[in-house]
């Protein structure tokens, strides 16, 4: 028996109501809630081709029309007996599809305004959240080029920004919240068109789909890093606004734009989700980063965050100042500042406070970080 397994839901009202799946071999089908059945959902589905299932995702044809318009004329009907992560067992129907009663009318589209702009229309087409980067370094002054170098450290640091971002938005979530999500891969971006047509750009789509909702997390991480780039042509408010964010966010945020200052470069960006009625779009210019690098490099600590540790001392050393603790969460080692506290005096496998700042320092053009614990204060606990 031919099965198939749900991939996104297109359609979502008190359950999935129009669902996309593959079978084994990676066929498209799409399936249509048409009647619940001793509280079990009874779906009408059909193979679809992956062109005509773009275009309804989109908005250019309706769900009736992607139906009956297909080479294939067989379809089948399915009930979940279990949740969305399990293979469903088709039933193979006969007769035509368009005698089916629950057939749907026609005139249902999943967007009734036709999006503008690429972003958007990408958005759309690929059922998730889509950005859209532009860089204007020299080379790409006379030709659509760009060096290796600049487009790695580009990606890492814009990586970098919505990691960080992604981690603040988290926090303000309640403990429960922030329990019930997986974070294992909710920040990451993969690239999908490495060098769009028109200036230097390039489209990356969020590694995990939307959820059933059609919400995707890594929405949280995106409108942060638009507050931060909001007012890159007044440095005093965006001093203001940094602050408030002073953390690891802040200093990715101000590697990246000491990134573009390097690079000779500014940098354009657009986002949007499915259900958005226009992209979201930022930008700074390579005159407004210079300004902002001075004014935000002069802030102390800008871009550390304070840690607390609680647990047993493991290692002192009071002469280089490298400390490890064993807290439940695991093991922490760090090292202490010319000038910070000292380690005299303290005893092995007692319980201790230490006070952190967290220092970052990019390596690999951003690509990756090497995080310090630098120990500020220690108390017994």
């Amino acid at each position: 028996m031919k099965t198939i397994r749900h991939t996104n839901t297109l359609y979502y009202y008190d359950g999935p109501q129009i669902f996309e799946a593959r079978d084994a071999i990676g066929g498209n089908y799409i399936a249509v809630m048409v009647e619940t059945v001793d509280g079990k959902d009874k779906y009408m589905i059909a193979g679809v081709e992956p062109e005509r299932l773009r275009q309804f995702r989109t908005g250019a044809i309706d769900l009736r029309g992607l139906l009956t318009e297909r080479a294939e004329t067989e379809w089948y009907l399915a009930t979940f007996a279990e949740g969305l992560e399990t293979p469903l067992a088709l039933e193979s129907q006969n007769g035509l599809l368009t005698a089916y009663p629950h057939l749907p009318e026609s005139g249902f589209v999943l967007h009734d305004r036709p999006a503008l702009a690429d972003t958007l229309r990408e958005a759309r087409a690929r059922n998730n959240l889509i950005i859209e980067v532009a860089v204007e370094p020299p080379e790409a002054a006379q030709e659509h080029r760009i060096r290796v170098g600049t487009l790695a450290g580009l990606l890492g640091h814009l990586q970098m920004m919505v990691k960080h971002a992604y981690g603040v938005a988290l926090r303000e979530l309640s403990l429960d919240a922030r329990r019930a999500i997986d974070r294992s891969d909710a920040h990451l971006l993969d690239v999908i068109v490495p060098a769009a047509p028109g200036s230097f750009r390039i489209v990356l789509e969020a590694a995990r789909m939307p959820d059933l909702l059609g919400q995707n997390e890594l929405a949280r991480a995106l409108q942060r890093i638009d507050a931060l780039f909001e007012n890159a042509n007044d440095p005093q408010k965006t001093l203001t606004l940094v602050k408030s964010h002073r953390g690891h966010l802040a200093g990715a945020y101000l590697r990246t734009l000491r990134f573009l200052v390097q690079s000779k470069s500014g940098l354009r960006y657009s986002w949007a989700e499915p259900n958005f009625e226009e992209p979201r779009e930022r930008a700074v210019t390579e005159r407004e980063a210079g300004p902002l690098v001075d004014l935000l490099s002069s802030v102390s600590n800008l871009g550390a965050e304070t840690v607390s540790l609680i647990g047993a001392l493991r290692k002192a050393d009071v002469d280089t100042g490298a400390w490890r603790i064993e807290t439940e969460e695991g093991e922490y080692s760090g090292k202490i500042k010319p000038g910070g506290p000292s380690l005299a005096g303290l005893k092995l496998d007692s319980r201790y406070r230490f006070s952190c700042l967290e220092e970052i320092e990019e390596t690999q053009a951003g690509s990756r970080e090497q995080r310090t614990l630098y120990l500020t204060e220690h108390e017994p606990a």
